[in-house]
């Protein structure tokens, strides 16, 4: 490694071996030293196992925790942004004619979905009219997910405002299904995983053997950096396009209820550097920053937080981040 130090600011070289990420693992990347030694720091003191930041397509940064053996880790609701980005691609590919029609056409099971005329967009953007169910009420405590939320009603009427749901994200996931007829962690696999190189990914599944679209992959930071690279570069990654430029547009705008939330991507249009995110529970990040070009994911598998204390999901966390390219 060699750095020259002018200041603040360095010329770094950076030389990492990364074994099937596709990243190119030499930078000549100008870094603040500093803002990341700060980085580094603030991330050891919040129960962080990972972060790994990439800037022009190369990895500038990838600190880990020596304590932590595993490098896989459980997406949590990371995966709803994936999710979104498989409907795109089935949209792209003919499967499903637009995210406007009616879910009723896909999955005429859900009765309250037909009744109620909700569209395909409104699960992409929490505005189905469902909310989140917890504890014995929720998802995770049935036995069989399909025939659970195929008999949900709705707690709202359509587009009345942003609701976070799991259920909403599931049954995209029987939409999936259905117009592939093939199981969801086939249809990840064929058109998201493979074309990416996440060779390492795969979807968890519930107790009933159903594959969950919600709120669990198992992964690593090479593998998830990915899904920010496909982004960053409008839906391309090495030079393949992999789901339509405009369906990343799409997944990035503010939607009419929630300015803060696109096609199941949270949205950050008010800080300085704008960014966009999948995120997941206790910290699991992937944070794209497209004016610095810049791709950032956190991980968090060994070291667990219970407490609630959750600082890297604030607006001086995401500063510190963008700031690690500035003098």
């Amino acid at each position: 490694m060699k750095i020259l130090i002018k200041k603040k600011s360095v010329l770094f070289m950076f030389l990492l071996f990364i074994g099937g990420t596709g990243l190119t693992a030499q930078s000549n990347t100008k870094i603040n030293t500093e803002n990341l030694e700060k980085l580094i720091q603030f991330s050891k003191e919040t129960y962080t196992d990972e972060i790994m930041l990439v800037h022009h397509g190369k990895v500038i940064s990838n600190w880990k925790n020596s304590e932590c053996e595993s490098i896989h880790f459980n997406t949590a609701s990371m995966v709803k942004s994936w999710t979104g980005l498989v409907v795109g691609i089935l949209i792209d590919k003919g499967f499903i004619e637009s995210e406007d029609e009616a879910v009723c056409k896909y999955i005429p099971e859900w009765e309250a979905g037909c009744q109620n005329q909700v569209t395909i967009k409104n699960l992409l953007t929490m505005s189905s009219g469902l909310r989140k169910r917890r504890g014995a009420e929720g998802i995770l405590a049935k036995d069989t997910i399909k025939d659970y939320i195929m008999n949900l009603r709705l707690d709202t009427s359509p587009n009345e405002g942003f609701q976070y749901s799991n259920e909403s994200v599931q049954l995209l996931g029987s939409i999936i299904e259905n117009v592939t007829g093939k199981s969801a962690s086939k249809v990840f696999r064929e058109y998201l995983f493979r074309p990416l190189g996440m060779d390492s990914t795969s979807l968890y599944k519930a107790a009933s053997g159903e594959d969950v679209v919600y709120g669990g992959a198992r992964t690593t930071v090479d593998d998830a950096v990915k899904i920010g690279l496909l982004m960053l570069n409008g839906g391309r990654y090495n030079n393949k396009q992999i789901i339509s430029e405009e369906w990343v547009k799409k997944s990035t705008t503010p939607s009419e209820k929630a300015p803060y939330y696109g096609y199941l991507w949270w949205l950050d249009n008010n800080s300085e550097d704008k960014n966009y995110a999948a995120t997941g529970d206790l910290g699991k990040l992937t944070i794209v920053f497209p004016d610095l070009n810049l791709v950032f994911v956190r991980r968090q598998s060994c070291n667990q937080d219970i407490s609630g204390n959750m600082p890297w999901m604030g607006p001086d966390y995401l500063k510190l981040i963008a700031s690690v390219l500035k003098p």
